[in-house]
């Protein structure tokens, strides 16, 4: 009953991208043992190339496997690629990579912002076979705080049979300090992907917490600690300005061992174009 209402709520946010979009996500949800080739590698680098972003190029990503609450604003395009490798032994058909493309639609200061991110997986076995599309409704509150509803893999091809429907809201801080110039903390609840691991081992679907908390050292190096539903993942992110402002971000995902699938490295790298 929660996830339905859940998800009821955040396809009537969404319904402003049209009737065709909404009647696609109201199939029912999946939510069997996902076979992660890219989860968390997808999802962090889309986060990281469509977050807040300064006139001198983008920022570090503020989490590492899930989505934060701001998100890219009109004449905002971004892009980039992701791998993972997994550290357990027996898994290595599992390594595989992800590329996404996203582009920002309204002005989340005034209205409400609207990110859409198509992405790619399989790129070794298979390339270019499974993708999907994302939507995130968010909105600018005050200061630095913003609230998102969004559905990943809203549209899907391919093998690829995630969906995952979400609120979450982000808080940054900025710190009058030499060396912590920033602090977030991020909190969300949402099914799907983000369910707990027995919730996920039993292929049943109900709502669970998800959430990060980060800190900025230097102005351009972030620090992140993220519980993505089922284990914690450990992140940095740190973006490389010149010649083309490049945001990269390794992530140590899933270190507790909690995940049935053990701890796997995962490195993204993204970028941003404003246009307005």
């Amino acid at each position: 009953m929660t996830c339905d209402l859940l998800r009821s709520g955040i396809l009537a946010v969404l319904a402003v991208v049209g009737a065709s979009l909404c009647s696609a996500s109201a199939q029912p949800i999946e939510t069997r043992l996902p076979f992660l080739q890219n989860e968390s590698a997808g999802y962090a680098g889309s986060e990281i190339a469509g977050g807040m972003r300064r006139d001198e190029g983008p920022d570090p990503a503020i989490t590492a496997g899930i989505p934060a609450a701001h998100g890219a604003e009109f004449g905002d395009l971004y892009g980039g690629v992701s791998y993972q490798h997994f550290l357990k032994p027996g898994l290595p058909q599992r390594d595989d990579g992800a590329a996404f493309l996203g582009f920002g639609v309204g002005e989340a200061r005034q209205t409400v912002g609207l990110d859409v991110r198509y992405a790619v997986y399989d790129l070794v076995d298979d390339p270019l076979s499974e993708g999907s599309l994302s939507l995130k409704v968010h909105r600018h509150v005050y200061g630095g705080l913003s609230i998102a509803a969004g559905i990943e893999d809203v549209i899907q091809y391919g093998g690829w049979d995630s969906k995952s429907a979400y609120v979450v809201a982000s808080q940054v801080l900025r710190l009058d300090n030499d060396i912590l110039t920033e602090a977030s903390a991020t909190a969300g609840v949402g099914d799907g992907r983000f369910n707990t691991m027995k919730s996920l081992s039993n292929d049943t679907n109900q709502a669970a917490l998800f959430g990060a908390l980060s800190v900025q050292l230097a102005d351009r190096v972030n620090v992140s600690g993220t519980w993505h539903g089922q284990d914690l993942n450990i992140g940095v992110s740190v973006v490389v300005p010149e010649p083309v402002p490049l945001t990269l971000s390794p992530t140590w995902v899933s270190v507790l061992g909690k995940h049935v699938f053990g701890d796997r490295f995962a490195l993204s790298v993204g970028t941003s174009v404003p246009f307005s």
